[in-house]
Formats: structure tokens, C-alpha cells, sequence
């Protein structure tokens, strides 16, 4: 098969794509199913629904014509917390919709940022973002209507970023650039009118001459009412502003992101490109455009265990590794005060135990005792289901909100019969899928009721089960899991580290193959011990728990399993916590991972890791995947702004997968750590509306409060911690052959160029020969004086020589120096590079980003006439002590020829002396 044939195959078939947020829907030119949530953390405020529904009433008419008429918000949903007072007639049963995949979020402040409004997005331009954060404050405050703008401005603002990945048209750090023999304000369009000013004074920044920059506090103030109508991107506080930039004014120059990363193109042409608009019709009058909402409650949690024990689940000691989980779950996992089911079935169902309430140890006993203890029979999935469905309606004759845990092993032609079911019960299904051969349909009921997808392989070591029964959990935050097959009298051996953000019920559970339990020691950061004897042994389990009273301490502790068996025996150690409750969240790891939607149809991993929501740099991620084959393949994530990875230090750790070990489910976690290293929280990266120094009315200067200043790094040192993330499974139908490259290497993001005299020095982050791994062979670097001749012509464009450079390995920082030619060197001009890879098999990586420099000559400036005089006569002084210097010198050294001569030892000949001496003279 040829290689283009293969990369159709295999985009088809990859995966099953890996959901992250709630789906949202255009019927009709109206989105439906936006799901707006509130954290739990935020104390019960019924204004704040008020204010969110104003802010979407404003936002549907804004984006309504911003659009041009073609879509506007019809269905919103706002999900309350289940800490807000339960009100029936107020407030429906949430079903599938959760915080954790809610499309915007109402949470607390990112320290650093203030109240600031943004939405999270690391997959590039044209790709949706994560959701919206809003802060309670914000919603609430009106002070910040002047500085964003109107709310439901910004949130327009705010959904292009997450809708169709655009990006900001302003630049904080750069507010201003040179274009000749000026500087230019860093927005779009050019002509949006407004002033230059310092505080109230808009004399002192002057932008017309590039021998004197803007000084630092200069800032750009609109005119509050004018008759441009661009860019939202820009900010929505001008009156007039109500559409995106288009091709036809957007300011191609300016070093905002959205040129960075979108090549060029103005917002309104990526959106046009998204899917919600390129096969649509010209717009057309929709009637009323005012959205429909609904307040929905979450509710204390409500759970059936649907278990597979066919005959199947007798072999690799599935059944054994079912009850391990299982127990762990009902006596360590599940939360007080819920309702757990359990339903087992093969070729039928049994309601092994209807729905519970959990409360005390003597309860959890109860269920664990009803836990399945043979297994039999042949698979019928859709049996366990509907008498789930059963079970769960015990409560309130509704499924509406409840959840299904559904672990399966086998195949089942009849799947599909109960889907619509599924779909119409409200009913959110997780499933797990234990072994190579479970239904190829299983993980479809997940992704239909934004349900959790789990792969576990039969390979013990991986602890692949417990992690997913771990993950049912919001509160358990899991710091380690790892295993290992241990000869006799071995021992599995570590440290892992609890921080001050978690500690609360802390849990070390250890499993084993056998009927001999192992010796168990855990050490404090004191050096206190833990044994076997410590720990609670399970009596229809391998498995052992152990749980630290109060707060475990903080720091250092390490565990030894030792293997007492005769024989071999695999090993595992999970560590979890729950948050300390101390004023400074813990640290938080969130996984995404994604397929590429154009070639080479490679798999993207994302790490999130954040601290009160603000990024964490300098960790170390790992991903850890494992095929269906049971292969371990591990994959450094970096947050390095290359390759993957779109902005640097922004907590965003990415990485590209590239090598495959057969077909079937793939499963894969993350580990995270900072262990004695320099580790902050920091402000980051983000997209979000602009906060607006001031405005101008009547020609009058308005000045907004000053916006808080970003705290600095220090104030947020992060301590050592390790944190362990399951990020589910993905399927692989169709691998790449091993005699055949097909991945090229990944686009260089990062490409930079500096003029310094008349050398250009061009840097950038080096790709691999596949996307991100190995080396590639050659560069491929051009350039133009139009920056869309390299975008759109790249291999027209002038090249340069790069027979200097010999490629590093990926990650490296490659850099190439050359002078500019004598007809580049005109004034007040500017050249546009860019880079294409290419490895053996001479496949090229897509064009980079492209920089750019300005030759810029200043005007020799006048001299005042009393300081030239003085210069000159300094000039004569300065000559005048340097001849007297250099006579003396002379003189020494004849001295010296007459004594060295005297004494029959000749240093200098006589020829030389008479030199110096005729420098001195013409001096």
C-alpha cells in the first residue's frame, strides 16, 4: 500500500476521539447544549445566574450580527454546584453534564491575573480551545465594564477563541512595532482611531520617529465612538466595534498571536474556514435570537456497578483483578452519603445488590460481600444496562443524573441494540474494557453520555483497573502508581511526596498476585514505619490498604514491598490523597489527547498542569503509554513552545506520538513531577480580552483604574510533589508499516531572526525526522520582502544557502548567521524569512512561522558647535599624551639596547629601533 493510501487508511480508523468538554450542537444557526458551570467553591449567589443570562441575552445579538447573521445561542445551560441549596422547582436534575466538561467555567481568581476573563486553547488556530473562565467578580462588578468592555462583548471575545480558535489582535507585551521610519500601534485594523498617551499627556509619545521608541507607560487609547467597525479581536470596548477583521483590513504586520499562529490571516477568515460555516448559505433572518435557558443542579452521586463474569473473565485473572478494584472502590473510593447498585450479567443480568446507601464501614462490607465470585456464560451487555436502569430508578423512578460503571472483557454483536436507549436515559456510562477482545463498540456509549473510557490490558504490573476505578473519583488525587514482578525475596522499592496541597486521607494500597502476602514497610518524612501489620487486609482480595490519619505530613516517603512468596509474584503500590483543605490549592493534572484532523493523522498529548489555575512550570511529564500488546512506550511532554507545544511556560505540556506496537486499544497515563528543582506557578500565557488603559470621548482622556499588576514568579514557589493522571484509552485499527516513514517533521513554531550590524541571526527549536523524535536531514530557508510570498509561494521565494548547518537532534536550538546582501541593505526596509524541514525519505514539515527584520539606518543627529570645539581640543590633548607616552617607551628601550649591549646579550637589532622610531616621528 502506498504511503498517501496508508495516511487515508489510518486517519479513518485511529481512534476513537477523546471528548474533553461538553459537545456543543448548531441546529438551525443556534447552539445548543452550552453548558455554563459554576465551582463549588463559589458561595451561593442567585444574582450570578441573573448576570450570566444577561450576559448571554447581549452576547446572542452581538454575535448574531458579527456573524453576519448566521448563527446565534439558543440553548444555554447553567449547572449549579450541589453545595448551592437544592431548589425542585427552580432548578432541574442535571444528567450528563458535569463541571469537569463544562464549555464555561465560573471559578475562583487566577491569583496573577486578577479577574481577568480568557480562555484556555493550546491546539492551535482553527482548533477549539478547553472553555471560558469567568471570575464571580467579574460577572458581578460593573467597575469592569469599562475596562473589557460589555459583558456580552467579551464573551463573544472570548467564544471566537474557544469556538474557532482564533487569537488576540493586540499584543501586552509588545503593544507597539517599527514600520520604517515609525512605530505603529500593535492592533487591528490600522485605521481604528485613537491616541498615544502618557497617563492624560498625549504630547510626550511620539510614534514618528524610530530613533526614539515609545517610552514605557505609553499606551494606546481608543476613541470610545467612531465609525470602524473592527476588530472584536482587538477589544470590545470601542461602541462601534461589532465585527472580526477581515482579509481585506487586517493588519498583517502587527506581532499579535493571531498572525502568529493563524499565518497571516485575519480572524474572519479562519472562522469562515471552521466547520460551523463552510458549507453554509448566505445568511438569513432568524427571527428572535434571544437563547433559552436552563438551571440545572448537580446531585449527590448515584452509582451501578454493571460487571462482565462471563467465562472469559475467569482467565488472566480478570475476575480476581475485578474484585481487587471493585473492593477498593466500595470501601476506599466511593463517597458518603451516595447510592451504589451492583448488576452483574453473562447471558443474562442479576441485580446482585439494588441501590444502597452508603454510610459507615458495616454498609460498604454489605456490597463488597455482594461482589461476583465465578464467572460463566457468554456476553450480553445491553441485559446489564437496562437492569441498571432498573436499579438506579429505585430512588426517584428517573436515571436522569445517575451514572453506570460498565466493565466488560468480551465481545457482543448485540451492543448497538440498547444505544438509543442509552441516549435518551440521561444517564452518564463509563466503561472500562479489560483485555485485548472486549466489544469494538464499548467506548461509543461513553462518548454519547460524556462518560469516562478506560482500557486495562491483562499485564498486572500496569495497574491499568485500579487506576480507572480511581478516576470515578473527583476528590481522590492520585500521587503514584506503579508496579512490578518481583522475584523471591525482592522488592519493589520508591519515594513519593505529599505536598501541603493534598494529605487529607491519604491511601496506600498494594496489591498481589498470590495467596502470599507480602512484608509492607512504609516510611515517614520522619522516619516513623508503617508494616504489614498496619495495614487492613482484604478477606476476598490480594490487596492491602493502609490509611494515614489526619494529615499525612508533608514531604518525603518511601515505600519497600517485598515479594515472600517462593515463586515470582507481580507487585503494585497506588498512592492517593484528597486536597488538605489549607488555603493554596493543590496541584492539578488534567490530560487531552487529540487526533490530528490533516496528515500525517498523528496523536497529540496534552498535560494541564496548574495550580490555582495558574500554570506550573519546569515539571517533569511523562506520558506512559500502553499498547494492546501490553508495550510500554514512554513519551517526554515538554513546555518548551516547539513543535507540539504552542506557548511556552504556559503549564501546557505536548508531545506528539509516534510509534505504534500493533492494533487494538491503547491506554495511557501521566506522570508528573517537580522533585528538588526550581519550580514556579506563574501568570502564563493566555487569550483573553484586553484590559483598556482609557478611552478618549469628545478628544477628552478617560482613564481606567490601573490594571493589577501581575504578581511575580517568587511569590508562588511550587514544593516538590508527583502526581499520577489516567487519560484513558484510544483505539489504533491500522498501524504504519515498519519499512515505510510516514511522518514527516513537525512545523518549526519558533522561528525567530535578529539583525545585528548587517548579520542576520536566524534560531529556532529543531524538529525530529518523525514530527518531534530523531533528527531531520536538511533545511530547506527562504526569503522575501512579502511575507505572504513565503506563506503562499514558499519554494519561489529567494533561498539561502544552509550548507553550514548540520541538524541537531530534536529539542536542540539551532541557529545559522549570514550577512545581508548590498541591495538589501535599503533603509527603513524589512525581510521576511521562513524554514522547511525535511528528513531522508525527503518529506517536508509545513512552512514555519515567519519572522522578520527591519533595516533600519539612523539620521546622524546635529552637533552643537561649543561641544565639538571641546571635543576637537580633547582630541588634541589625548594625541598630544600619547606621542609623550610613546617617546618615553623609546627612550627605555634605547637604554636598554645599550646596556643589553654592554653586556654581549643583543635583544632587539637596530633595524627594528629605527622603526619605532619613524612610527613615532609620522605620529
Amino acid at each position: 500500500m502506498g504511503t498517501n493510501n496508508y495516511l487515508v487508511v489510518f486517519s479513518l480508523f485511529l481512534l476513537l476521539p477523546h471528548l474533553t468538554s461538553s459537545k456543543i450542537e448548531l441546529v438551525d444557526k443556534g447552539y445548543r447544549n452550552l453548558v455554563i458551570a459554576i465551582h463549588k467553591a463559589v458561595p451561593e449567589n442567585p444574582q450570578l445566574i441573573e448576570k450570566i443570562k444577561e450576559m448571554l441575552k447581549e452576547a446572542s445579538n452581538y454575535l448574531y450580527v458579527a456573524t453576519k447573521f448566521r448563527v446565534f445561542f439558543k440553548d444555554v445551560k447553567i449547572l449549579l454546584p450541589d453545595t448551592w441549596t437544592t431548589k425542585p422547582d427552580l432548578y432541574r436534575k442535571a444528567t450528563t453534564e458535569t463541571y469537569s466538561r463544562a464549555n464555561v467555567i465560573i471559578a475562583g481568581q487566577k491569583n496573577s491575573k486578577g479577574d481577568e476573563p480568557y480562555t484556555l486553547q493550546y491546539e492551535g488556530c482553527g482548533k477549539e480551545g478547553r472553555y471560558i473562565h469567568f471570575t464571580p467578580n467579574f460577572l458581578l462588578n460593573d467597575k469592569f465594564i469599562q475596562a473589557y468592555g460589555p459583558r456580552g462583548k467579551v464573551f463573544v471575545h472570548e467564544w471566537a477563541h474557544l469556538r474557532w480558535g482564533v487569537f488576540n489582535e493586540y499584543n501586552e507585551y509588545q503593544p507597539f512595532y517599527r514600520e520604517g521610519d515609525h512605530y505603529r500601534v500593535t492592533k487591528c485594523p490600522k485605521d481604528l482611531s485613537g491616541k498615544v498617551c502618557f497617563g492624560n499627556d498625549c504630547s510626550k509619545c511620539n510614534l514618528e520617529n524610530a530613533n526614539d521608541p515609545p517610552k514605557e507607560g505609553c499606551v494606546f487609547l481608543p476613541e470610545k465612538y467612531q465609525e470602524t467597525s473592527s476588530s472584536i479581536m482587538y477589544t470590545p470596548v470601542v461602541k462601534s466595534v461589532n465585527q472580526f477583521c477581515n482579509k481585506s483590513n487586517h493588519n498583517q504586520d502587527a506581532p499579535n498571536d493571531q498572525n502568529k499562529f493563524c499565518k497571516l490571516k485575519s480572524a474572519w477568515e479562519i472562522i469562515l474556514e471552521s466547520e460551523d460555516f463552510r458549507n453554509a448559505n448566505e445568511a438569513t433572518d432568524s427571527g428572535s435570537v434571544e437563547p433559552q435557558f436552563t438551571v440545572m443542579q448537580e446531585s449527590q452521586t448515584i452509582l451501578c456497578l454493571v460487571l462482565d463474569v462471563s467465562g472469559s473473565m475467569s482467565g488472566s485473572q480478570r475476575l480476581e483483578r475485578l474484585q481487587q478494584s471493585s473492593t477498593l472502590f466500595i470501601e476506599k473510593i466511593a463517597k458518603e452519603e451516595s447510592f451504589i447498585g451492583i448488576v452483574t450479567f453473562n447471558n443474562i443480568a442479576y441485580v446482585k445488590k439494588g441501590l444502597t446507601y452508603v454510610s459507615g464501614d458495616d454498609v460498604r462490607k454489605i456490597l463488597v460481600n455482594a461482589l461476583p465470585t465465578k464467572a460463566e456464560g457468554g456476553t450480553n451487555i445491553c441485559s446489564g444496562i437496562r437492569d441498571a436502569f432498573e436499579v438506579l430508578s429505585e430512588d426517584d423512578g428517573s436515571t436522569e443524573g445517575d451514572e453506570i460503571l460498565l466493565l466488560t472483557d468480551g465481545e457482543d454483536s448485540g451492543i448497538s441494540s440498547c444505544f438509543e436507549a442509552v441516549k435518551t436515559s440521561g444517564t452518564i456510562v463509563h466503561t472500562i474494557a479489560l483485555g485485548p477482545s472486549a466489544a469494538k463498540e464499548l467506548e461509543m456509549l461513553s462518548e454519547m453520555t460524556n462518560g469516562k473510557k478506560y482500557y486495562a490490558s491483562d499485564n498486572f504490573n500496569s495497574n491499568g483497573l485500579l487506576e480507572a476505578f480511581m478516576e470515578l473519583s473527583e476528590e481522590q488525587i492520585q500521587l503514584e502508581s506503579t508496579g512490578g514482578t518481583q522475584k523471591p525475596g525482592g522488592s519493589l522499592v520508591g519515594d513519593t511526596y505529599i505536598d501541603s496541597g493534598v494529605g487529607f486521607n491519604t491511601n496506600f494500597l498494594v496489591t498481589w498476585q498470590t495467596n502470599v502476602k507480602p512484608d509492607i514497610s512504609i516510611s515517614d518524612p520522619d522516619g516513623n514505619k508503617y508494616l504489614t501489620k498496619d495495614f487492613k487486609l482484604e478477606e476476598k482480595a490480594t490487596v492491602g490498604t493502609l490509611i494515614i490519619p489526619g494529615k499525612a505530613k508533608t514531604g518525603k516517603w518511601s515505600y519497600r514491598i517485598e515479594n515472600t512468596a517462593h515463586q515470582p509474584q507481580s507487585m503494585t503500590i497506588s498512592i492517593t490523597s484528597q486536597p488538605s483543605g489549607a488555603q493554596s490549592e493543590p496541584v492539578i493534572v488534567k490530560t487531552n489527547l487529540q487526533q490530528t484532523n490533516e496528515p500525517p493523522y498523528t496523536v497529540v498529548i496534552y498535560v494541564e498542569v496548574f495550580k490555582n489555575f495558574m500554570p506550573v512550570r519546569h515539571a517533569n511529564v511523562t506520558a506512559i503509554i500502553e499498547t494492546a500488546n501490553t508495550k510500554i512506550i514512554p513519551v517526554i511532554l515538554k513546555d518548551n513552545g516547539a513543535a507540539a507545544d504552542l506557548v511556552k511556560d504556559d503549564g501546557i505540556y505536548s508531545s506528539f506520538m509516534t510509534d505504534y506496537d500493533g492494533t487494538g486499544r491503547y491506554n495511557f497515563k501521566v506522570q508528573v513531577s517537580k522533585l528538588h528543582t526550581e519550580t514556579k506557578a506563574a501568570a502564563g500565557h493566555t487569550s483573553g480580552a484586553m484590559y483598556v488603559q482609557g478611552y478618549l470621548e469628545n478628544g477628552t482622556v478617560h482613564l481606567n483604574p490601573p490594571k493589577p499588576v501581575v504578581v511575580d514568579d517568587e511569590d508562588f514557589p511550587v514544593e516538590d510533589f508527583v502526581r499520577t493522571k489516567s487519560g484513558g484509552t484510544f483505539m489504533v485499527k491500522v498501524v504504519p508499516p515498519a519499512n515505510q516513514d510516514v511522518f514527516p517533521p513537525c512545523q518549526i513554531t519558533d522561528l525567530s531572526a535578529e539583525l545585528l550590524n548587517n548579520t542576520v541571526i536566524l534560531a529556532w527549536t529543531a524538529p525530529g525526522d518523525d514530527m518531534d523524535k530523531g533528527t531531520v536531514a536538511e533545511y530547506e530557508i527562504r526569503k522575501s520582502k512579502q511575507a505572504v510570498h513565503l506563506r503562499d509561494n514558499f519554494h519561489n521565494a529567494t533561498q539561502i544557502n544552509t550548507s553550514s548547518i548540520i541538524p541537531l537532534a530534536a529539542g536542540s536550538r539551532e541557529q545559522l548567521l549570514f550577512d545581508l546582501e548590498e541591495e538589501e541593505k535599503v533603509n527603513n526596509s524589512v525581510i521576511f524569512f521562513a524554514v522547511v524541514s525535511r528528513d531522508e525519505s525527503l518529506l517536508s514539515s509545513d512552512v514555519s512561522n515567519i519572522a522578520q527584520v527591519v533595516i533600519y539606518h539612523p539620521s546622524p543627529k546635529s552637533r552643537d558647535p561649543d561641544t565639538s570645539n571641546q571635543n576637537r581640543k580633547l582630541t588634541v590633548g589625548l594625541a598630544v599624551s600619547l606621542v609623550t607616552i610613546i617617546l618615553c617607551s623609546v627612550l627605555g628601550l634605547i637604554a636598554l639596547i645599550i646596556n643589553k649591549r654592554n653586556s654581549g646579550m643583543m635583544v632587539l637589532d637596530e633595524e627594528h629601533v629605527r622603526k619605532k622610531l619613524n612610527i613615532v616621528a609620522e605620529a
